[in-house]
């Protein structure tokens, strides 16, 4: 099978991706999208002319290792065959009994992984330990625990320290936890137990952060009220394409920080839910969140805005001292307002609005 394989994908490209799914006899690797490799004479069919059968996979299984044991190991070998970037694993935690989940971790194939998603099925505290150690210093690994449940008084200091991660069940993550998120690409929170009340102090908290917290932040939101949410913090609604966005910037003014928050309306299996995106950025810069396949765009115009509208509130705050007073003061402040109203900025439905530029 190793020379045919050598065949299909020379020895010396670079192969995009190796996905290796557990599942019990469901047991099968991806090699890129071509080609499928079956563990088990269950899974023996062909859905492309690339796919390779049970039968052809057989030289290389080791009748004393169980399904699972064989699929990992022929994984191995895969990719000491082949060059390749990101290689994923999946796991159905329903199929794979009795094989523990510390001994999948502990599997060499598994060491260098780009990514690893539980599915489905039940994790005891043990289980949840050996996931969350299975974080490593490398700038690329993502984690996905989905559609199972994790105990309420969980917790870990590596679970959100992963480059990526998403929990369907986060009802176990805490507002300390959200405050403590440095250097991440993503993370993804379902069934939750934040309110509006907590969300706004994590904003805040953001404002006058210095260090980078995360690109992109996404939480299942059934309890959010918006001006709650944007309660005493600067903040300007836009819109992009008729998305609407309420724009926060950061006190930092190192590299025009901004936060963009989206009310999103989506249907996933479960069916219908709502859920508030947060994405961090540079104001000039647009930002790719791969993991939605989408860009955000630039926000330079906004930026200035909010920073006129964070000034303006300075002012009439007395929280800075103006050379002139309280004349200086109220010239400055008219300047303001003549400024924001050449942006067209208008207070609707209690919120500072400006309209795209088109």
């Amino acid at each position: 099978m190793g020379n045919y394989l050598i065949k299909l994908f020379k020895k010396d490209v670079i192969l995009l991706q190796h996905k290796m799914t557990l599942g019990g006899e469901n047991s099968f690797i991806s090699i890129e999208n071509d080609c499928t490799l079956f563990m088990s004479p269950l899974k023996g069919y062909n859905k492309t002319p690339n796919d390779i059968k049970y039968e052809d996979v057989k030289p290389w299984l080791n009748e004393k290792c169980t399904i699972i044991e064989n699929t990992m190991n022929v994984f191995t070998r895969l990719r000491n065959m082949f060059s390749c970037r990101p290689a994923f694993l999946l796991i159905y935690l329903n199929k794979i009994e009795p094989t523990p989940i510390p001994n999948i971790l502990s599997h060499p194939c598994v060491e260098n992984l780009t990514g690893i998603h539980f599915i489905n099925g039940k994790l005891q505290r043990y289980e949840l330990d050996a996931i969350m150690e299975w974080k490593g210093d490398r700038p690329i690994q993502y984690l996905s625990v989905i559609y199972n449940e994790i105990p309420s008084d969980y917790n870990h200091p590596n679970a959100l320290r992963f480059p990526g991660a998403v929990y369907s069940d986060a009802r176990w993550i805490c507002l300390k936890d959200l405050l403590s998120i440095r250097n991440t690409n993503y993370l993804v929170l379902g069934q939750n137990n934040f309110e509006s009340k907590d969300l706004n102090k994590f904003i805040k908290y953001w404002i006058n952060c210095k260090q980078h917290m995360t690109d992109c932040l996404s939480i299942e939101n059934h309890r959010i009220n918006i001006s709650e949410l944007m309660k005493d913090v600067t903040v300007l609604k836009t819109f992009r394409s008729n998305k609407e966005f309420y724009l926060v910037a950061s006190n930092s003014t190192v590299n025009q920080r901004l936060m963009t928050v989206q009310l999103i309306n989506h249907t996933d299996r479960l069916g219908r839910k709502k859920q508030l995106d947060f994405a961090f950025q540079s104001a000039s810069r647009p930002l790719k969140i791969t993991y939605r396949g989408e860009t955000l765009p630039t926000w330079a115009r906004e930026y200035r805005i909010l920073s006129r509208m964070a000034r303006k509130r300075l002012l009439e705050e007395g929280r800075i001292t103006v050379e002139g007073g309280e004349v200086s003061i109220a010239k400055e402040l008219g300047e303001i307002e003549t400024e924001l109203a050449a942006e067209r900025v208008q207070l609707i439905d209690g919120f500072m609005t400006v309209q795209e530029n088109l």
